[in-house]
């Protein structure tokens, strides 16, 4: 194989759900995983950023999605930064998987075609909600990487993120085994509903529908009882607040705010809510993501 030119790889990180869209909707934020790429005798990688891994299973999830490509790695150095906060519910191992597809597809001279890239990713991660934000950007709604399956829409305009991080470790295994094998019938119909008026919100733009749309009986009351603060995080409201959740599996808590004046200070409320329940809490105040994945040359 010949020697690859240099290159980057960024990747945004996701959140999933909101709310009902349990494993089907998920949003890019422009907190962007990125990779720098240069030719090398032999393959390593190595990590840095604030949110740099402090245990092999990061690295493990980047190195297997390229050996999915490829089973020999290329001889390529790669320095990975990463800016996402860990098992947060913020789409960072759907961003690795998918940083470690793009890798290896240029290193072997290979097209960046996305939706090969979407249909590895989502194979990666088992549902399509993170992996195809992270793949694509934007908003998709999705029951897997199929295009007849899939829906992608913009970033929305005139809204950003508020992502509040509690200092609260929950897996997204330890997440899904909070739930119930059964649900109530009343549950699942006002899930459906507000399911459904999520996804009729994200396509036309009816932002003012979406503070009802994100609420939900599927999961989030279930993982609350791991995440002390959450039930009140989540009633947090005010004149520029449209929506807020529980970003995918959690801990971490998605508002999604107009640019508005008091809109800086939902993240602080949040960050109360959690305080008062004995967990600190940092907030990013993020765009939404409408550029996916991205490969770019480098000079050497």
């Amino acid at each position: 194989m010949p020697q690859c030119k240099p290159f980057a790889v960024s990747v945004p990180a996701s959140s999933a759900n909101l709310g009902p869209g349990f494993d089907a909707v998920g949003i890019a934020l422009d907190l962007r995983l990125l990779a720098r790429v240069r030719p090398a005798k032999a393959f390593s990688l190595r990590f840095s950023g604030e949110h740099a891994p402090s245990h092999d299973g990061y690295e493990s999830l980047i190195v297997g999605a390229m050996r999915r490509v490829h089973r020999e790695l290329p001889k390529v150095a790669v320095e990975v930064e990463n800016p996402i906060p860990l098992g947060k519910g913020l789409g960072s191992s759907a961003a690795a998987s998918v940083l470690g597809l793009a890798i290896a597809m240029r290193a072997r001279g290979m097209k960046l075609d996305r939706d090969a890239l979407a249909r590895e990713a989502c194979a990666i991660e088992g549902h399509p909600d993170n992996a195809l934000a992270a793949v694509y950007g934007g908003a998709v709604i999705a029951a897997s990487a199929c295009p007849s399956e899939c829906v992608r829409l913009g970033a929305p305009e005139g809204l950003r993120a508020i992502v509040v991080v509690p200092e609260i470790d929950l897996s997204t295994e330890a997440a899904r085994a909070l739930l119930p094998d059964r649900y109530d019938r009343c549950d699942m119909v006002f899930t459906a509903q507000r399911a459904s008026l999520l996804g009729a919100a994200l396509g036309s733009g009816s932002w003012k529908a979406l503070r009802a749309a994100m609420r939900d009986r599927m999961h989030q009351p279930y993982r609350a009882q791991c995440v002390p603060g959450l039930e009140g995080a989540l009633g947090v409201d005010g004149r520029d607040v449209v929506g807020i959740a529980l970003s995918g599996a959690g801990p971490s808590v998605l508002a999604i705010v107009r640019g508005g004046k008091s809109a800086d200070a939902v993240g602080g409320r949040i960050e109360a809510q959690f305080r008062d329940a004995g967990v600190k809490a940092r907030s990013y105040r993020l765009a939404f993501a409408a550029r996916g994945a991205g490969v770019w040359g480098l000079t050497a």
